[in-house]
């Protein structure tokens, strides 16, 4: 791993390993230091150290990979594999993002990583990227067999999971969950994120067997090992199966069933806030409306006992549950209203898109096709990169009808194919 460092300082550096080396020992010699063939030597260690500005134990403890060091580095990604609502972010960002032991740092990094990806800091998230993450995950991350030492290597896999659901690219990530349950203990709390990982992947594939199976596997072994404060995320998972196979009923039932075994859950605020998403969106996708409307009051009002920044935090959530509400309902005047609101306030992409996907759709219902285009082609690239197909079933016939009225027959041919392709797979 000391390699890895060195190939990283001296990039940081902007300097080769022909330049650091100037003076103190051969290219050929330093080649085979790095390669493992020879150990560092203290002296030259201190003379590559001043010339990199780092201490000198930076580059000495580098590989290593004792008892102490392989210890810190799995505390620290069992710690941060816990539900974000179990850490602080003042916590995640006083862990130090240097350590003399490349093992510790990387999993540090890996995993502040996945936090910033799953609280939406994008600043922080791309900062940690551009400044080491994206030179590691290009000597680490790509060939899915480099050897890591065991945390790192569990690090890496729980990175790439994350990475592969928020692109939902869930073949990559069911391989990786597959791949990190090898080397979790049964039982303990990060397994069954782990098959929580698998039942979702295996949800979103049309793996229903195999998926229900995860889900009838895990539930034993939480009642055996009396592992309750999990039953709420089982359950929101088990809705999701539910609701994949038609089972509309059932999966309301179950989230009822997950919202009731919150009282073991160590995070129920943000437990409670996916139940009632999820139930929303059941509600308004079988065009339950006033039932939806009901859960969308509900929410309102329990948000209202907490702080002004967690208010202002969901304010944009609960103004698209209300956009998607009235779009379904053909309230073009209440969408007109939600979306000005909405346009106000401070929006993360997927929530940005949706606006744009609500403008289009209100465009639409006036006929105003020109405006209808601007706004579906400013959203279509992102729905077909997250491979969201309901948004996508509607852009593709819209897109194609008013293609077909302006003539535009190459261009409406192209998006009729897009949309049967999708229906067929659907």
């Amino acid at each position: 791993m000391l390699k890895e460092r060195i190939d990283y300082l001296c990039k940081k550096k902007g300097i080769s390993r022909k330049e650091l080396v100037e003076g103190f020992v051969t290219t050929a010699h330093f080649a085979n230091i790095l390669a493992e063939r020879y150990p560092l030597p203290e002296d030259l260690a201190g003379h590559l150290a001043q010339r990199l500005q780092v201490p000198p134990s930076y580059l000495v403890e580098a590989g290593n990979t004792d008892q102490d060091t392989l210890e810190t580095a799995n505390r620290i990604f069992e710690e941060l594999s816990q539900s974000t609502s179990l850490l602080s972010e003042e916590h995640i960002h006083d862990l130090p993002d240097r350590h003399d032991c490349l093992t510790v740092e990387l999993t540090v990094a890996l995993m502040k990583a996945v936090y910033y990806q799953q609280v939406n800091d994008a600043v922080s998230h791309d900062y940690l990227h551009q400044n080491y993450l994206n030179f590691y995950l290009e000597k680490y991350g790509r060939p899915d067999e480099a050897e890591l030492p065991l945390p790192a290597k569990k690090a890496m896999l729980f990175y790439k999971i994350q990475f592969y659901r928020s692109k939902n690219r869930y073949h990559e990530a069911l391989s990786h969950a597959n791949r990190l349950s090898e080397y979790v203990r049964e039982g303990t709390d990060l397994w069954l994120t782990t098959q929580n990982f698998k039942m979702e992947a295996s949800i979103f594939l049309k793996l229903y067997d195999q998926a229900k199976q995860v889900f009838e596997g895990t539930m034993r072994r939480v009642y055996e090992e009396r592992l309750f404060h999990r039953l709420t995320d089982l359950y929101i998972a088990y809705s999701g199966y539910c609701y994949s196979m038609g089972l509309y009923q059932e999966a309301l039932v179950t989230l009822s069933m997950a919202e009731a075994n919150l009282v073991y859950a160590a995070n129920q605020g943000n437990m409670l806030s996916t139940i009632m998403n999820n139930r929303i969106i059941m509600l308004t996708m079988q065009g339950e409306h006033e039932k939806a409307e009901e859960e969308i009051r509900r929410f309102a009002e329990l948000l209202e006992r907490e702080s002004a920044e967690v208010r202002e935090q969901f304010r944009p959530i609960l103004l698209i549950y209300r956009c998607e509400s009235a779009a379904a309902q053909k309230q073009w005047g209440l969408l007109t209203q939600y979306l000005q609101e909405l346009q106000s306030l401070e929006l993360t992409t997927d929530q940005e898109m949706s606006a744009f996907f609500y403008q289009c759709q209100l465009a639409l219902a006036h006929g105003h096709h020109e405006e209808f285009m601007e706004y579906a082609l400013k959203c279509l690239p992102y729905y077909e990169s997250a491979q969201h197909t309901m948004r996508l079933e509607s852009l593709y016939e819209a897109l194609a009808a008013v293609s077909e009225e302006s003539r535009k027959y190459k261009e409406s041919t192209a998006y009729y194919k897009k949309l049967v392709y999708l229906l067929r797979n659907k």
